[in-house]
């Protein structure tokens, strides 16, 4: 299958070329979840008992914090309204699911559309429901309507200053890609004659070389290796908004469809499954349509620093994101961060700009209104107009 697809390569990347090029309107697609609905728990826990298959899921794959709802949707699709006005239409991907944050009929009328699971797993129901965000991203580009080029945002990415449809799609049409290739050859090799010496359990070696692995960084390999790459060099992405083109996830569903709804079968995820994301822009360089861009005016929070920084230095970067050097950010763990900061969420307040137009009040300022005290100035953040459908947003 792998030489066809690259007999081809020169004529796909032609054709995607004269398809798409420099040009066109430009969406973004966020999948979120609230995982503190009941009955989104109560699903989880009746599929996590009995997932199918033939193994059960990792702990890290069904650990709470991956279903986390913490409002950071709100401030994502604020950033967007506000840093990124060119954008034609936001597609909120969701479990049967509307944000608390948002008033769905205002949403609309500023582009913001919901999109069920059900939609972009038309045809293949089979698979549904579904907790992970792997196979998610298997099938987003499936969505009705969207544009040839879009923006995937998780919900805890967001905008932290304004940006232009050539930060991630350049005039020359090729597709901007924030990251750099890696080698894990030697990483490798060291771990393997560590585990050899410990454990002289050969046996072993590789079950236990795979669990020392980050889960999302072997998902990444995974997805490079389905195109040729290997340990040796293969790309990895910074973990910023991702920028995608839905042809090449089309054609990529047509030479790999049996691997694309393997992937999408996994409830929760799986360390065999591959990252759509990296065998799409593992592609785009190989055939000549993406160019590597530095990972300059972002900020990402990954879980570990969250966990470990110092409630000085977090504020420190919390501050930063409205200082006017920073573009783009992605807070893997808010609720640490809020453990150690409590004005975390004013500080994403701040730097995401203006409240928005389609939002309800979040709770941390009407928690923060004095009793008596309508005026208080810790209700600007709520001066957004009534919802049409017939919504408090105010």
């Amino acid at each position: 299958m792998l030489s066809k697809f690259f007999s081809r390569g020169g004529m796909l990347a032609r054709s995607l070329a004269n398809s798409i090029g420099g040009k066109g309107p430009v969406d973004v697609v966020v999948a979120w979840v609230d995982g503190r609905d009941r009955k989104h728990r109560a699903k989880r826990r009746r599929y996590l008992a009995d997932p199918g298959g033939d193994t059960k899921p990792e702990r890290m794959a069904v650990k709470a914090q991956r279903f986390s709802d913490n409002d950071e949707i709100r401030y994502c699709l604020r950033s967007i309204h506000n840093y990124a006005p060119w954008v034609r239409t936001i597609w909120l991907v969701t479990d049967d699911q509307v944000p608390a944050s948002i008033a769905r009929r205002r949403a609309e009328r500023y582009n913001i559309r919901i999109v069920d699971h059900r939609e972009i797993f038309r045809g293949y129901e089979q698979l549904l429901p579904t907790f992970n965000s792997l196979a998610i991203e298997t099938m987003l580009w499936r969505i009705e309507g969207l544009a040839d080029r879009f923006l995937y945002f998780n919900d805890d990415m967001m905008l932290v200053g304004p940006v232009k449809p050539t930060d991630f799609f350049s005039r020359g049409g090729k597709v901007n890609l924030r990251g750099r290739w890696t080698s894990w050859t030697e990483l490798l090799e060291k771990r393997t004659e560590l585990l050899e010496k410990r454990m002289k359990l050969l046996e072993k070696r590789t079950e236990l070389l795979e669990k020392r692995i980050a889960f999302n960084a072997y998902n990444k390999l995974v997805g490079a290796e389905m195109l040729g790459y290997t340990a040796e060099r293969f790309f990895t992405a910074h973990h910023m908004i991702y920028p995608l083109l839905r042809p090449v996830m089309e054609q990529l569903f047509e030479e790999f469809q049996p691997a694309f709804l393997a992937n999408a079968k996994y409830r929760f995820r799986d360390r065999k499954q591959f990252w759509p994301i990296a065998l799409h822009d593992h592609l785009l360089l190989k055939s000549n349509r993406a160019q590597m861009a530095l990972p300059q005016n972002s900020a990402h929070f990954p879980v570990g620093y969250c966990l470990t920084a110092s409630p000085d230095d977090l504020e420190v970067r919390l501050k930063q994101l409205t200082d006017g050097t920073i573009r783009m950010t992605c807070i893997n763990h808010l609720e640490a961060v809020i453990d150690k900061v409590p004005d975390a969420m004013r500080y994403l307040s701040d730097a995401t700009g203006p409240t928005a137009p389609f939002e309800k009040p979040p709770r941390w300022v009407l928690d923060a209104v004095p009793p008596g005290r309508s005026d208080s100035a810790l209700q600007v953040e709520a001066r957004v107009p009534a919802a049409d459908d017939g919504t408090v947003t105010a």
